[in-house]
Protein backbone atom coordinates (compact mmCIF):
# COMPACT_ATOMS: atom_id res chain seq x y z
CA UNK A 1 0.00 0.00 0.00
CA UNK A 2 1.31 3.43 -1.13
CA UNK A 3 1.76 6.07 2.04
CA UNK A 4 0.04 8.89 2.71
CA UNK A 5 1.18 12.03 0.85
CA UNK A 6 2.80 15.10 2.82
CA UNK A 7 2.24 18.86 2.45
CA UNK A 8 4.13 21.36 4.15
CA UNK A 9 2.34 24.67 4.43
CA UNK A 10 4.51 27.35 6.28
CA UNK A 11 2.05 29.73 8.81
CA UNK A 12 3.11 33.09 8.81
CA UNK A 13 3.17 34.69 4.90
CA UNK A 14 1.40 31.79 3.81
CA UNK A 15 -1.86 30.51 5.62
CA UNK A 16 -1.71 33.88 6.93
CA UNK A 17 -2.42 35.33 3.52
CA UNK A 18 -5.32 34.09 2.65
CA UNK A 19 -6.69 31.90 5.70
CA UNK A 20 -10.20 31.02 3.64
CA UNK A 21 -8.39 29.63 1.09
CA UNK A 22 -6.11 27.39 3.66
CA UNK A 23 -9.25 26.42 5.07
CA UNK A 24 -10.52 24.75 1.83
CA UNK A 25 -6.92 23.27 0.91
CA UNK A 26 -6.68 21.80 4.16
CA UNK A 27 -9.99 20.45 4.50
CA UNK A 28 -9.84 19.21 1.12
CA UNK A 29 -6.38 17.28 1.71
CA UNK A 30 -7.05 15.43 4.82
CA UNK A 31 -10.29 14.29 2.92
CA UNK A 32 -8.44 12.57 0.18
CA UNK A 33 -5.84 10.96 3.16
CA UNK A 34 -3.01 14.44 2.58
CA UNK A 35 -1.36 14.85 5.86
CA UNK A 36 -0.85 18.69 6.31
CA UNK A 37 1.90 20.14 8.49
CA UNK A 38 2.07 23.33 9.82
CA UNK A 39 5.12 25.10 9.57
CA UNK A 40 6.16 27.82 11.38
CA UNK A 41 8.90 29.60 12.87
CA UNK A 42 6.56 31.33 15.98
CA UNK A 43 5.74 29.42 19.10
CA UNK A 44 2.76 26.93 18.49
CA UNK A 45 0.47 28.76 21.85
CA UNK A 46 0.38 31.63 19.18
CA UNK A 47 -0.19 29.88 16.35
CA UNK A 48 -2.49 27.68 17.20
CA UNK A 49 -5.58 30.16 18.42
CA UNK A 50 -5.68 31.30 14.87
CA UNK A 51 -5.25 28.13 12.79
CA UNK A 52 -8.78 27.09 14.92
CA UNK A 53 -10.04 30.79 14.79
CA UNK A 54 -9.95 30.16 10.97
CA UNK A 55 -10.83 26.26 10.62
CA UNK A 56 -7.69 25.30 8.87
CA UNK A 57 -7.38 21.59 10.06
CA UNK A 58 -3.65 19.88 9.77
CA UNK A 59 -2.35 16.44 11.09
CA UNK A 60 0.71 17.71 12.42
CA UNK A 61 1.94 21.34 14.26
CA UNK A 62 6.00 22.16 14.25
CA UNK A 63 7.41 25.07 15.92
CA UNK A 64 11.06 26.19 14.95
CA UNK A 65 10.92 28.66 18.30
CA UNK A 66 9.25 25.11 20.28
CA UNK A 67 12.09 23.59 18.78
CA UNK A 68 15.15 25.80 19.57
CA UNK A 69 13.86 26.40 23.12
CA UNK A 70 13.96 22.98 23.91
CA UNK A 71 17.15 22.59 22.55
CA UNK A 72 17.96 25.44 24.49
CA UNK A 73 19.27 27.29 21.51
CA UNK A 74 16.77 30.15 21.61
CA UNK A 75 17.44 33.27 23.60
CA UNK A 76 15.31 35.48 24.45
CA UNK A 77 15.43 38.96 24.62
CA UNK A 78 14.14 41.55 26.90
CA UNK A 79 11.76 43.16 24.16
CA UNK A 80 9.91 40.05 24.38
CA UNK A 81 11.27 38.54 20.95
CA UNK A 82 13.59 36.03 20.85
CA UNK A 83 17.31 34.43 18.32
CA UNK A 84 18.32 31.58 16.83
CA UNK A 85 21.47 31.03 15.32
CA UNK A 86 20.85 32.30 11.77
CA UNK A 87 22.34 29.25 9.97
CA UNK A 88 20.57 27.32 12.48
CA UNK A 89 17.07 28.54 11.70
CA UNK A 90 17.54 28.84 8.00
CA UNK A 91 18.27 25.21 7.69
CA UNK A 92 15.33 23.94 10.11
CA UNK A 93 12.47 23.46 7.84
CA UNK A 94 14.83 21.72 5.63
CA UNK A 95 15.74 19.39 7.81
CA UNK A 96 12.52 18.52 9.52
CA UNK A 97 10.68 17.91 6.10
CA UNK A 98 12.74 15.97 5.13
CA UNK A 99 13.30 13.67 8.78
CA UNK A 100 9.13 13.73 8.57
CA UNK A 101 9.34 12.90 4.01
CA UNK A 102 7.09 15.61 3.73
CA UNK A 103 6.92 15.57 -0.37
CA UNK A 104 5.96 19.16 -1.20
CA UNK A 105 6.38 22.33 1.19
CA UNK A 106 5.21 25.65 0.58
CA UNK A 107 6.74 28.99 2.14
CA UNK A 108 7.15 32.44 1.37
CA UNK A 109 10.76 32.90 2.71
CA UNK A 110 13.54 32.06 -0.31
CA UNK A 111 16.06 32.09 2.06
CA UNK A 112 15.06 28.66 3.66
CA UNK A 113 14.41 26.93 -0.24
CA UNK A 114 17.96 26.87 -0.74
CA UNK A 115 18.51 24.38 1.97
CA UNK A 116 15.69 21.67 0.73
CA UNK A 117 16.10 18.42 -0.23
CA UNK A 118 12.04 18.46 -0.43
CA UNK A 119 10.34 19.32 -3.36
CA UNK A 120 9.53 23.54 -2.16
CA UNK A 121 7.46 26.07 -3.42
CA UNK A 122 8.06 29.52 -3.28
CA UNK A 123 4.57 31.11 -2.05
CA UNK A 124 3.75 34.93 -3.13
CA UNK A 125 1.30 36.27 -1.38
CA UNK A 126 0.51 39.25 -4.29
CA UNK A 127 -0.07 37.26 -6.95
CA UNK A 128 -1.11 33.98 -4.98
CA UNK A 129 1.08 31.99 -7.00
CA UNK A 130 3.53 29.33 -5.68
CA UNK A 131 6.45 28.87 -7.88
CA UNK A 132 9.76 26.42 -8.60
CA UNK A 133 12.19 25.02 -11.35
CA UNK A 134 9.63 22.80 -12.45
CA UNK A 135 6.20 24.92 -12.20
CA UNK A 136 4.00 27.44 -10.91
CA UNK A 137 0.55 26.65 -9.09
CA UNK A 138 -1.98 29.68 -9.63
CA UNK A 139 -3.48 29.64 -6.02
CA UNK A 140 -6.75 32.14 -7.07
CA UNK A 141 -7.75 28.27 -8.27
CA UNK A 142 -10.09 27.07 -5.96
CA UNK A 143 -8.66 24.50 -3.11
CA UNK A 144 -8.91 21.33 -4.68
CA UNK A 145 -7.46 22.23 -8.16
CA UNK A 146 -4.43 23.64 -6.19
CA UNK A 147 -4.69 20.14 -4.27
CA UNK A 148 -4.66 18.06 -7.28
CA UNK A 149 -1.96 19.78 -9.18
CA UNK A 150 0.44 19.25 -6.10
CA UNK A 151 -0.79 16.10 -5.80
CA UNK A 152 -0.10 15.49 -9.54
CA UNK A 153 3.39 17.16 -9.29
CA UNK A 154 4.23 14.75 -6.07
CA UNK A 155 3.22 11.72 -8.02
CA UNK A 156 5.37 12.91 -11.34
CA UNK A 157 8.54 13.44 -8.58
CA UNK A 158 8.30 9.92 -7.21
CA UNK A 159 8.21 7.93 -10.49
Amino acid sequence: MMRTFRIGIDYHGVITSNPQFFKEFTQAALKENVEIYILSGGFTKDIKPYLDKYGIVYSHIWSMADYFENKKQLIRLSNGTFQVDDELWNKAKAEYCLEHKIDFHIDDSAVYGKHFATPFCLYDAKTHTCANNEMVIDFTKTPREVLHKILNFIQLCKS
